[in-house]
């Protein structure tokens, strides 16, 4: 069964101060694990151990984010088992070593991590864009990840920089929300969104929502969202009432967009599903001279939805986008300091860890938006 918001918030407040009195961190706990069958599970793995180097978090929410429900329905390759899943967290510090605490960190800090941590060394490191690492270490593959009682974050991740203080007008729920929206606000960068704009956005979950919110942000003229599922239509513009929305089940979406924008088309498209199809449709309702961001990764090998005519006719910008960073995260919640953003809208639903897969089906089968998980 499902927690409602306050009820939870009153869990990690009562129990928030026996965790930070903990001295000692040892033997099992409960986490939600990709075991050696590569199945999905919730089993006893080992508490991360003190060190002199490190930092261990207890974890208050951890959210279930669209990389995770394609490996709980699909499974990921790129996951060498046993591994604890999950990589967008918010939590409190439990023990620092002394190099966190040269770095200026305590136990009883509220935390944050930016799960991507490149090397510090290779080109794209050294320009800040570790995202772009060649060597890149990510929460929930490489590290030990968030769907778990304790996370440990070892030096090179706090050396790096990916973590980061939680604000006290800032909520756990919010900072857990934080990485995907930075995500978005990564792909925007690119865009360069201005008040004349028209903007469409392909999907309308979290991600298609807050890019948005944050076209909205940067003075968008009009925000056209593409969706088919009728739940999620009527979520988004709920969460965003200003916005328009296609239903290709219902309409043209191509003949749509002309419509609305008067001939011109989209300044500005973003996919933010993985449907091959929308990187094709994209550049159909692209205006000319118009920026498109491949935002939704799709299956297989990506090829053979571009045309090269079109892209070089209408003079059209296409950018990818992979993940986010320490920095990028910041500017997210610092927006939500200055109430530029309310991520916390979209917690549909919170689960105890023991129920995650009832998260997971919500997802499924309810179209939640954003579902947490409280460990």
């Amino acid at each position: 069964m499902s927690l409602t918001k306050s009820q939870v918030e009153s869990i990690v407040r009562n129990t928030i101060t026996e965790y930070v009195s903990e001295t000692t961190v040892s033997g099992k706990m409960k986490a939600y694990v990709m075991n050696e069958e590569r199945k999905m599970v919730i089993k006893e793995m080992p508490e991360p151990v003190p060190k002199a180097d490190n930092m261990i978090v207890k974890i208050n929410y951890a959210s279930i984010c669209g990389t995770d429900f394609r490996t709980f329905m699909k499974g990921n390759a790129k996951i060498t088992p046993p591994r604890i899943m999950g990589h967008e967290s918010a939590g409190v510090v439990i023990h620092v070593g002394a190099y966190a605490e040269g770095k200026g960190f305590k136990k009883g800090d509220r935390v944050t991590v930016a799960p991507a941590v490149g090397c510090g060394k290779c080109w794209s490191c050294q320009t800040g864009h570790t995202n772009m690492c060649d060597s890149l270490k990510t929460f929930g593959f490489q590290y030990e990840g968030a769907f778990a009682e304790k996370m440990e974050i070892p030096k090179h991740v706090i050396d790096m920089g990916n973590v980061i203080k939680i604000p006290d007008s800032v909520s756990d729920m919010s900072a857990a929300l934080s990485e995907p929206a930075a995500c978005a606000f990564n792909a925007q960068t690119y865009l360069n969104i201005q008040p004349d704009d028209y903007v469409v956005i392909y999907g309308s979950g979290y991600i298609g929502c807050i890019h948005a919110e944050l076209a909205r942000l940067a003075g968008a003229s009009k925000i056209i969202m593409v969706e088919i599922a009728k739940p999620r239509i009527e979520i988004a513009k709920k969460m965003i009432p200003d916005i328009i929305v296609i239903n290709p089940k219902e309409q043209d979406t191509v003949e749509e967009v002309k419509r609305i924008t008067n001939g011109r088309g989209a300044n500005v498209v973003i996919t933010a599903l993985s449907v091959p199809s929308a990187h094709t449709e994209a550049q159909i309702i692209a205006a000319k001279r118009g920026r498109i961001s491949l935002f939704g990764g799709i299956a297989g090998d990506g090829k053979g939805y571009l045309d090269s005519n079109l892209i070089h006719y209408k003079e059209l910008s296409i950018h990818g986008v992979h993940a986010t960073t320490a920095g990028m995260m910041k500017e997210i919640i610092r927006y939500v300091e200055e109430g530029k953003l309310n991520l916390e809208k979209y917690v549909t639903d919170v689960y105890d860890l023991k129920d995650i897969s009832e998260g997971f089906l919500a997802i499924r089968d309810r179209n939640a938006m954003k579902v947490l998980v409280h460990p």
